[in-house]
């Protein structure tokens, strides 16, 4: 009577054991993939940032070109607004996409800057 309650008791631990596996196996494939689609993303941020300081930098070329200065603040406020209307749609904090933004654009002024040093 022993040895069954004892080999029922190891089946038990057995059952239990592989039925945590079982659980912590989706877990940790659901981090997976949404750790794979974060990498993605992350690379397209990248790059559409890429492709914003190129048509900064375009746009840097046309100012020297007709002598106008960097910085355009009232341009910049409409940016932020429209940029915040946005976040806010997709639950992005304001004060998040102002921050994301003052960056973006310190990054785009650099980029212009250093155009007029170089010409």
């Amino acid at each position: 009577m022993r040895k069954i309650i004892f080999t029922a008791g190891i089946c038990l631990i057995g059952a239990i054991g592989a039925k945590a596996q079982t659980t912590a196996a989706p877990v940790q494939d659901t981090m997976t993939v949404y750790r794979k689609k974060i990498d993605e993303l992350d690379k397209e941020i990248i790059h559409l940032l890429g492709e914003r300081m190129q048509a900064a930098r375009a746009i840097g070329t046309y100012k020297m070109a007709h002598k106008v200065a960097v910085v355009q603040s009232n341009r910049f406020n409409v940016v932020l607004e429209q940029a915040i209307a946005e976040g806010k749609k997709e639950g992005l904090s304001a004060d998040f996409v102002k921050q994301l933004y003052e960056n973006v654009h310190a990054e785009s002024v650099r980029q212009q800057e250093e155009l007029k040093q170089t010409h």
